[in-house]
């Protein structure tokens, strides 16, 4: 019988090899260059994935993932064939507005959805009574869909710089019902900026609904102004934490840089101030502005002049004239952040940790942030700074960051050619018992990205339930068929070992030995004796226990 605890022991030794040196790490297998940039840079290996890397090369491979564009009508398809149960009762609110119960598959048609359209879901006034999860639709329809983009997307490496930035200027999807109704035109700015220019990211995020709801921006009104946004603005999306300097510095003059217009780090003063540079940043939901003006029903973006706080202001040094035009105070600020030496080593030491290692190499990390800070103006910007570190020599070091949970069940789908549907999405309860809330994190900083975040032991015990139960159906995650033969004389033995053979390469016979003596299976008899249901329960196995190897946990 395989028990949990059989698991949870291979997937602490499988850990204690994680921490050896390098050295021991090392991979012989002939793919191993494509499987290294593949579980670097995509969602998991495959075994199209390593052919069509092997026919390019590194760099035609590079070349042709940094060249997808955003639309991809095959993925584009899958998702509108794609169904999510929406469940609730009957109710009634408190205006007296009913809603019937419902049971049915729906289309995730908030995913292209103009944001417009999107209005009556945070529409509280009589007469427009619905289930709230109803009003949250939005938001769940994007986590329904990310597993599916996660698995088969062909432009893989965008979508894994869109998780990147989901992290990165992370957005609680359902906090309320504001941020849930908007949340899917925030993925898809993040999915159609991921690869572009940072500053252009910066400036669609500032004036993304969802974030304006999520750091309160859309209430921003001078005296006082809401300081929300304004601090994660600096601390979470640009120069971050290690660049505030308030314990170091009271007077601003005392920062250096500062008296020369650009400031080192900044302080709680220069907080105070970008917060006034972005009041009047509010959302077109027909809020009430001023005694006969309301904002527009338009379900974006909305500058209130009013609002806005013209006063003269100082923001790192640099001096701000009053009573500029529009929005300048909020583009300046934007500006600045974008092209700051601090924002370019934070920015490009997450994406370093992210791609490669809990502690990139300062050197590279700085070769990062020069291309980043060369390119600035460039629309590939972020590409650039990619191929930066794919050439680097470091890049070239075996496999050490830890597969976090989302990523290691995306990675066990592509491994085994499943075909994900989560009509339930269960696979996103089942992640959150592991810690991974795709896009429901609360804290804005975005889940952690350390290995010790995710090596606590009721975490360890979630990763085997997912390698267990990832392929079962009553998960709720993908399907995929592992019976077919090989040939009619494959043995069970060479059976189990194809199928571990396509998660951890050059384990596969370990796996099936160590699923021989488990099991008790005679490894010479036939696969072809075995019933299809237990040819797919022996390959399942195969697959999780494969899945708890160094070669499968670590990317």
């Amino acid at each position: 019988m395989i028990t949990r605890r059989m698991f949870h022991t291979r997937l602490m030794a499988a850990l204690a090899v994680a921490g050896l040196p390098a050295p021991h790490m090392a991979r012989a297998a002939a793919d191993g260059d494509a499987r290294l940039w593949l579980n670097r840079l995509t969602f998991g290996t495959s075994a199209a994935e390593i052919a069509a890397f092997s026919a390019l090369g590194a760099e035609g491979w590079l070349d042709r993932q940094l060249s997808l564009p955003v639309s991809d009508p095959g993925l584009e398809d899958r998702l509108s064939r794609a169904r999510l149960r929406m469940v609730y009762p009957a109710g009634l609110d408190e205006h007296g507005s009913s809603w019937p119960a419902m049971d049915a598959l729906r289309p995730l048609s908030a995913l292209t959805a103009d944001p417009e359209t999107l209005l009556p879901l945070i529409d509280w006034t009589p007469g427009q009574g619905m289930d709230f999860t109803e009003r949250i639709r939005p938001a769940t329809e994007v986590i329904a869909a990310s597993l599916i983009r996660a698995v088969h997307a062909e432009a893989q490496l965008r979508e894994v710089m869109t998780q990147f930035w989901h992290d990165h200027f992370s957005v609680n999807a359902l906090k309320d019902e504001y941020t849930a109704a908007f949340f899917a035109s925030h993925d898809a700015l993040l999915r159609q900026h991921a690869l572009g220019n940072f500053r252009v990211l910066l400036g669609a995020v500032a004036r993304s609904p969802a974030m304006l709801y999520y750091l309160n921006n859309v209430d921003s009104i001078a005296s006082p102004a809401n300081e929300n946004y304004a601090r994660e603005l600096l601390e979470l999306h640009t120069l971050g934490a290690g660049n505030y300097l308030n314990d170091r510095h009271q007077d601003w003059r005392a920062v250096p840089g500062a008296t020369e217009g650009l400031a080192e780090g900044y302080l709680d003063l220069d907080v105070y101030e970008v917060a006034r540079a972005f009041t009047g940043w509010s959302m077109g939901d027909g809020r009430w502005i001023s005694e006969g003006e309301t904002a527009p029903l338009t379900g974006r973006f909305h500058y209130v002049q009013r609002w806005h706080d013209p006063y003269q202001k100082r923001i790192l040094g640099r001096e701000f004239p009053p009573n500029r035009g529009p929005m300048e105070d909020g583009e300046e600020v934007l500006d600045l952040l974008a092209s700051h030496p601090g924002t370019a080593r934070f920015v490009c030491s997450k994406i370093a940790r992210r791609l490669l290692s809990d502690d990139p190499p300062a050197a590279l990390v700085d070769a990062m942030a020069q291309a980043f800070l060369s390119a600035k103006d460039a629309p590939d910007q972020i590409a650039q700074v990619l191929r930066v570190l794919v050439r680097a020599p470091e890049f070239a070091a075996p496999q050490q960051k830890l597969r976090r949970p989302f990523e290691f069940l995306a990675a066990i789908y592509r491994a085994t050619g499943a075909e994900v549907q989560s009509v339930e999405s269960g696979f996103h309860w089942q992640l959150t018992r592991a810690g991974w809330r795709q896009h429901e994190y609360g804290p804005p900083t975005g889940h952690p990205d350390r290995m010790p975040a995710w090596t606590g032991a009721s975490t360890l015990n979630r990763y085997v339930d997912l390698a267990l139960s990832g392929l079962d159906d009553w998960f709720d995650g993908a399907q995929a068929n592992l019976t077919p033969l090989a040939q009619d004389s494959e043995t069970a033995q060479d059976f189990a070992t194809r199928q571990a053979e396509a998660l951890a390469p050059g384990q596969g016979a370990a796996v099936a030995a160590d699923l021989g003596q488990t099991l008790g299976f005679d490894a010479m008899t036939p696969a072809s004796d075995y019933p299809p249901a237990d040819r797919q329960a022996l390959a399942q196995t195969a697959v999780a226990f494969a899945a708890l190897t160094p070669e499968f946990l670590l990317r």
